[in-house]
């Protein structure tokens, strides 16, 4: 019985070790995804940079439960809602920024990932946070330009 708890205990810390392994790689993944954008990179492109065959990081990501695309996803969901953010970025050139050839497909992705348009997500967004700004319930100066006035 003694030997069991020793091999358990083993098992489970070189399990604890590969998760750990695991998640370091998902995190590198992600990252070179997210510099590679708007090019949108393809697995022997992250394979190499991770220094490992386009099998072997199909296998470790088999064993995470996920997928390049899913990753490629996730990454592009992550950014895209970081973008809309910033009311200066037209849907235009986040998808752009994002990958997407076509603004169109880019709302349908984020649609499926978010459950409604990127312009309503932004309207959202920006009014949860005019609302929570202290100064919101204040009118903010207007500069006013005259022409033509002596």
């Amino acid at each position: 019985m003694k030997n069991q708890s020793v091999t358990d205990s083993r098992q489970t810390s070189c399990h604890s070790k590969q998760q750990a392994a695991s998640h370091a790689m998902l995190h590198k993944l992600s990252q070179f995804i997210m510099q590679q954008l708007p090019r949108v990179p393809r697995l022997s492109d992250a394979a190499s940079a991770l220094n490992m065959s386009c099998r072997t990081l199909q296998r470790e990501l088999r064993c995470t439960d996920s997928s390049f695309r899913q990753l490629l996803a996730d990454c592009r969901h992550t950014l895209a809602q970081q973008y809309l953010q910033d009311a200066s970025l037209s849907l235009q050139q986040i998808a752009f920024q994002l990958g997407f050839e076509e603004q169109s497909s880019f709302q349908k992705a984020f649609k499926s990932w978010q459950g409604c348009s990127p312009g309503i997500f932004r309207q959202r967004r920006l009014m949860a946070v005019s609302r929570c700004h202290p100064l919101s319930g204040f009118s903010r100066p207007v500069l006013q330009v005259n022409y033509g006035t002596n």
